[in-house]
């Protein structure tokens, strides 16, 4: 075993992440890198779902732990950032944060060592939070391995200050459905386009009667909204399209109600000939009320800001967690100037300066949770 002090800063463990980013289920350099640094710190760790970490701190064996899970995955995001650690990886970018997610909670280890600090704790490193639901694998693989009494997480973002934080009793993130829409047709040269049944114009007459009847609602109870993002069809330009597709997401504060509009949605689809398509679900993020209302005193005699930001539509698989576990997940705010950038866009550049602030915050909250709850 290294001596611990020749591990490198959180700061450092940034920059080489960051530089390294890769999509779900492929965080294999990135797991690489941790590792590294892990067995100079001495401490005992397992793969998780097959790109994952799992890191136990555990101090008194008779007693529960407290779960801190990060995310490690990136985006497929050509960077715009200009920053002299911008991504190695041509067409990827940590334009989500999880390289600070990361970072800090590689911090929070090595600090609980250097300083040995009191209680029990399991790290989770989780590969694939952005499509494909790292997280259901995770727990698939850890099942009752460790003796857990809650889980809690972070994600950064700009929309509030560095020193603010925000959360809400009950649902923080929606429950997210990703959805396909899938029209086949009849290949006919334009020429002759009547001879051909056009999935263009199907899948278009069925996007201008979802503009025109969207499913969004705002109701209390009832909240639910749906969108497309992306579309493609046909293969030449003077052929009637044989193919379309369209692809989505349903954000809903409820399973049920997610389920239900989908329901309508395939409905609407077959109209026009097509078929709808379930993809991955994540399950809404509901944050346990005796844990928000200590986080929130813990913000305020912390000194910080409390921000109750209400629900919101992002989808996050940490909801797989808070099915299982007690738990609490909250925004922490990175934003040092005026500028908002925004999460999924090729500038997003938190400041370094953010993780070790964030470390701090994030060390002293895990005791509060091993003590107090």
């Amino acid at each position: 075993m290294e001596n611990i002090s020749n591990a490198i800063s959180p700061i450092e463990m940034r920059h080489r992440l960051h530089m390294s980013p890769e999509l779900a289920f492929n965080e294999y350099k990135t797991q690489e890198i941790i590792i590294k640094e892990l067995e100079k710190l001495g401490v005992k760790y397992e793969k998780i779902a097959k790109t994952g970490l799992v890191v136990l701190i555990e101090q008194s064996p008779a007693k529960p732990s407290v779960l801190y899970r990060a995310d490690m995955d990136a985006l497929p995001i050509r960077e715009e950032t200009g920053w002299e650690f911008a991504s190695k990886n041509e067409g990827l970018m940590h334009a989500c944060g999880h390289d600070v997610h990361m970072s800090v909670m590689y911090g929070v280890i090595k600090k609980i060592l250097e300083e040995k600090i009191e209680g029990n704790y399991v790290f989770v490193f989780q590969p694939a939070e952005e499509t494909i639901g790292g997280a259901k694998y995770v727990l698939d693989e850890l099942r009752e391995k460790y003796k857990v009494k809650c889980a809690t997480a972070l994600h950064v973002t700009d929309e509030y200050k560095l020193g603010e934080f925000a959360s809400t009793n009950g649902t923080l993130f929606a429950c997210a459905m990703e959805i396909t829409a899938k029209f086949k047709g009849v290949s006919a040269h334009i020429a002759q386009k009547e001879k051909g049944i056009d999935a263009i114009r199907n899948a278009v007459g069925f996007l201008s009667e979802f503009y025109n009847n969207p499913i969004d609602d705002s109701t209390l109870g009832r909240r639910v909204l749906a969108g497309f993002g992306k579309m493609f069809g046909g293969n030449v330009r003077n052929a009637v399209a044989d193919y379309a597709q369209v692809e989505g997401s349903i954000r809903g504060e409820t399973l049920e109600i997610v389920f239900e509009n989908f329901q309508k949605l395939t409905k609407m689809v077959e109209k026009y000939g097509g078929t709808l398509e379930k993809g991955s679900l994540y399950p809404p993020v509901v944050n346990n009320t005796v844990i928000y209302g200590l986080f929130k005193d813990f913000v305020s005699k912390n000194s910080y800001k409390f921000i109750d930001c209400g629900m919101k539509y992002t989808g996050e698989d940490f909801g797989f967690f808070t099915m299982k576990y007690p738990s609490l997940m909250f925004w922490a705010g990175v934003r040092t100037g005026n500028e908002v950038i925004g999460l999924h866009h090729p500038k997003f550049l938190p400041g370094d300066e953010v993780i070790p602030h964030l470390v701090d915050f994030m060390v002293k909250w895990l005791v509060e949770l091993y003590n107090e709850f």
